[in-house]
């Protein structure tokens, strides 16, 4: 039986050369066909210093700006693709459909952005309703080799976060409470946030701020889209 790819189905039909051949190597079939591997290239361009927002320049987008002014404590994402075409699909399809074998397509690339030894590594959560519904935090499932803290506990809401409008979201205060079972090993850490999509920047600003009052030395977030 032939392998499929796992974005569009289609057979995965391997080019082996000769020399793979002959060196009694086990051939490891890919996860996506030629295709499909171009799509989820991430762009090379100019991103916002502060969020990781793809733009023209390289420079504080007016979002940050407004950050700087509200909060006085910049944040730095990571972010590894444009919120937009492949990047929406996907998510659609793995985070809200449930499935969950795509985690395979991004793990890698995001585990490359979270190779600071001595950071500590603290996923998103997610609501107990959330997790009952989807079956998992989409944000772990990238997380499956990683080692990383449940420092953060997602507060139960009334509308998802998907659900909310641009000004809802900026309104939100103390999403999460502090798992206090990790408290002792949070203090002086430097924390890598990690979550699926920067889109105001309230979620990680609030966890960032909940974090350096709990004596986090600093922070700094990873995102797979902006």
């Amino acid at each position: 039986m032939s392998e499929l790819c796992l974005w569009c189905a289609n057979p995965l039909r391997p080019n082996l050369s000769l020399t793979f051949l002959l060196s009694g190597r086990e051939y490891t079939p890919p996860r996506l066909c030629r295709r499909c591997q171009e799509l989820f290239i991430p762009p090379v361009g100019s991103q916002c210093p502060q969020c990781g927002r793809f733009q023209a320049e390289s420079v504080p987008c007016r979002d940050c700006q407004e950050w700087k002014k509200r909060s006085g404590v910049p944040l730095v994402n990571q972010a590894v693709y444009p919120y937009h075409g492949i990047m929406q699909s996907y998510l659609e399809r793995y985070k809200f459909q449930g499935d969950y074998v795509l985690r395979w397509l991004v793990k890698q690339r995001l585990e490359r952005c979270l190779q600071h030894k001595q950071e500590l590594i603290i996923p998103i959560p997610i609501t107990a309703t959330q997790r009952k519904q989807r079956k998992f935090n989409q944000v772990e499932g990238w997380l499956t080799e990683v080692v990383w803290v449940a420092a953060l506990v997602a507060r139960p809401r009334a509308i998802s976060q998907h659900q909310q409008t641009r000004a809802q979201r900026l309104q939100t205060r103390e999403p999460f409470t502090l798992n206090e079972q990790v408290l002792d090993q949070l203090q002086g850490s430097h924390v890598c946030l990690v979550d699926d999509v920067y889109t105001t920047g309230q979620t990680l600003h609030e966890a960032q701020r909940l974090l350096l009052s709990n004596g986090v030395q600093t922070v700094r977030s990873v995102t797979l889209a902006r």
